[in-house]
């Protein structure tokens, strides 16, 4: 099922299995740049997940992308920058439970105080991560996910895959030509402590300014 988060955002610097047994999952970070190096933090930012189990992308911009082999496909992640109503006229979104929820996301963003940044890889089809937090900067974009089972109705298979695509509304507007540097964490532990601990090196860092 797809899942929306539209609870207060909160700016700290300036502001994706039953519970069928034998479900695993994976703990990975790709950050590649230090905390100090961010300027703003959206703990619990608006967003939208979407969920696609066929190979294919679940939202693209331009012509639809060919299928990925096998290793394409475990090594998957792209991003996308939304940022005007023009930009938006041009995504499309897969046919998959959700897409009429995500487009409305898309079009009722108010492009000149937001920016949405999506953000898909391939995810294990037992698992539904939890978006906690994103912090960017001129430069840099990084996002933290908690690991979670789907509900215990869902039905899964441990080593299948599916698509993830999360919509992220960014409460600032800016142009993203300049970003270079891509980061992402996912793994056990909660939303509250993750954010927590962004929140606590991010006031370090400005006491040590």
């Amino acid at each position: 099922m797809p899942s929306t988060t539209r609870r207060r955002v909160l700016s700290g610097a300036a502001a994706l299995l039953t519970g069928f047994a034998g479900c695993s999952g994976e703990s990975s970070s790709s950050s590649s740049y230090p905390p100090e190096d961010i300027e703003n933090v959206a703990v619990d930012p608006e967003s939208y997940s979407l969920r696609n189990p066929d190979d294919g992308p679940t939202v693209w911009t331009g012509e639809r992308p060919t299928q990925r082999d096998d290793e394409e496909r475990s090594h998957y992640r792209h991003h996308t920058f939304v940022t005007s109503a023009d930009d938006a006229a041009g995504v499309s979104v897969a046919d998959v439970p959700g897409a009429g929820e995500a487009r409305a996301f898309l079009d009722e963003t108010a492009y000149d105080a937001a920016t949405v940044y999506v953000e898909q890889w391939r995810v294990r089809e037992c698992f539904a991560p939890e978006l906690c937090y994103v912090r960017w900067s001129q430069r840099n974009i990084d996002t933290s996910y908690a690991r979670r089972y789907r509900d215990a109705d869902v039905a899964c298979e441990t080593d299948a895959e599916d698509t993830i695509a999360t919509l992220i509304r960014i409460p600032e507007a800016f142009d993203p030509s300049d970003i270079s540097s891509y980061g992402s964490s996912y793994g056990s532990g909660t939303c509250e402590e993750r954010s927590e601990r962004v929140r606590r090196r991010r006031n370090e860092s400005r006491r040590a300014e």
